[in-house]
């Protein structure tokens, strides 16, 4: 069942970077990353691109996390770091 869902988790990550031309990294953007995060209780320490999404190196309750959102600034995918 966890290989299932993770074989779905990526193949929505690689459909939505597909589509996601239009995920920029500027001040205005990182800003918007930023505050999804720290909404949802990240502390966000770095952000980047990868594969057409965000990426962004954060801390939950003492875990570190790579977060990923698609040009919605939606959620994708969290890996635990």
């Amino acid at each position: 069942m966890k290989n299932t869902l993770t074989a779905i988790i990526l193949a929505s990550t690689v459909a939505t970077a597909a589509l996601a031309s239009d995920v920029v990294l500027n001040d205005e953007n990182t800003a918007k990353v930023r505050a999804v995060l720290t909404e949802q209780g990240y502390e966000v320490a770095k952000i980047k691109l990868e594969d057409g999404m965000y990426e962004a190196y954060a801390k939950k309750d003492g875990n570190k996390y790579e977060v990923f959102l698609n040009g919605d600034f939606e959620v994708v995918m969290t890996k635990e770091d």
